[in-house]
């Protein structure tokens, strides 16, 4: 059933992205347990898996589905909401995913120490927080997680974990070299100290950019999802772009069109005097000496005239056009017949059979 209220929208959002990043702290956590169970417990060379974090490879596959479920699951937000503030909830869910493998390594330590001392997960728990106490200042997690950069292996003996003058063998090796006046051995000894937190570090950025790249790349489907479920308004502005204006000549042509119309309304609504027929419009084509035509419409109106005038156009619409020029045209009267021309032609130049020519007069009359 889809959702109508933007809230439920929006809650929906962040129920999802809370959902996928304990589905993804437990798939880190598993791959722990199994890289600590099967691979780290391999001799001589599980220790130098544990030391790099092998494990931590599968930053690559947890990020990459965690950022482009929480992209995609930008679909459920409003189109005000900004990238800073979608980012932010995949930054405060990223720290939660990436410890858990940590967490799950802390849980198995203590695990081991209560196997190996025949204690109770409690006591175990209470004697390796005192530990940490001791070396870090801080216990629980936050004090698990920076020593765990200095050892790739805790101690798991009560004894060892107990004893008060415990001492970290990493310290006696940087104490070791720094006691040499050399700088490459005080270089040694710096990067030999804080080389756990560059390879964590590492790890970090890798998970960073994989967040980063496929969160976009959901975000991208997102936004593709929101514009094909309204096709409607994604087409608008398209039909907006190419409705394009009429040109000048047609505008021109539209308000002669409208004055034309607008004047034989006005003439035809007049009133006429009784007793008077309006006159219809004659048409007439004149054809001048150049061979060129034009029409020429009149309304003529009887009423209208001024006095003393007479109307000299013909009755009925001149048939056929005449040939000669204009100024011979008759003024009344139609065009003279042509038959009737040739006929009378005819008939004078071909005398009928009982015509007499006129007699000669005699001498008399020529004197």
């Amino acid at each position: 059933m889809p959702l109508k209220s933007k809230k439920s929208r929006v809650v929906l959002f962040f129920v999802f992205g809370v959902g996928l990043a304990l589905l993804m702290a437990g798939v880190k956590a598993v791959i722990a347990w199994a890289a600590h169970t099967y691979l780290y417990s391999v001799p001589w060379l599980g220790g130098f898996l544990r030391s790099i974090e092998l494990l931590e490879i599968s930053n690559l596959l947890v990020f990459a589905v965690l950022g482009a479920g929480v992209g995609a699951a930008t679909v459920w937000l409003p189109r005000r909401w900004t990238h800073s503030a979608k980012l932010a909830f995949l930054l405060i869910l990223s720290p939660f995913v990436f410890s858990a493998s940590y967490m799950m390594q802390q849980n198995l330590w203590i695990k081991e120490v209560a196997k190996r001392g025949s204690i109770s997960y409690l006591e175990a728990r209470e004697v390796t927080n005192t530990y940490l106490k001791r070396e870090t200042g801080t216990h629980g997690f936050w004090g698990f997680y920076p020593f765990s950069t200095q050892l790739a292996e805790l101690p798991t003996q009560l004894e060892t974990l107990r004893s008060e003058q415990a001492v970290n063998p990493n310290d006696l090796l940087t104490q070791e070299l720094s006691s040499y006046n050399d700088s490459r051995a005080e270089l040694a000894a710096y990067v030999f100290e804080h080389v756990g937190w560059l390879i964590r570090f590492m790890y970090m950025t890798i998970a960073a950019l994989t967040g980063l790249i496929y969160y976009f790349k959901g975000h991208t489907w997102a936004e593709n999802r929101a514009l094909s479920v309204s096709p409607a308004q994604k087409t608008a502005p398209a039909r907006t772009a190419r409705k394009k204006p009429p040109s000048t000549p047609q505008k021109a042509k539209r308000q002669h069109q409208k004055t034309l119309g607008s004047a034989s309304a006005s003439s035809h609504s007049s009133v006429k005097p009784s007793g008077h027929k309006p006159v219809a419009s004659a048409s007439k084509f004149v054809r001048g000496s150049s061979g060129s035509g034009s029409s020429i419409n009149t309304s003529i109106n009887p009423s209208s005239k001024p006095e003393g005038t007479t109307n000299n156009l013909p009755r009925k619409p001149i048939s056929k056009p005449y040939r000669k020029a204009p100024s011979e045209m008759p003024l009344n009267g139609a065009a003279p017949n042509k038959s009737q021309n040739s006929s009378n032609s005819r008939s004078s130049k071909n005398p009928p059979a009982n015509h007499q020519p006129p007699a000669d007069p005699g001498p008399d009359a020529k004197g």
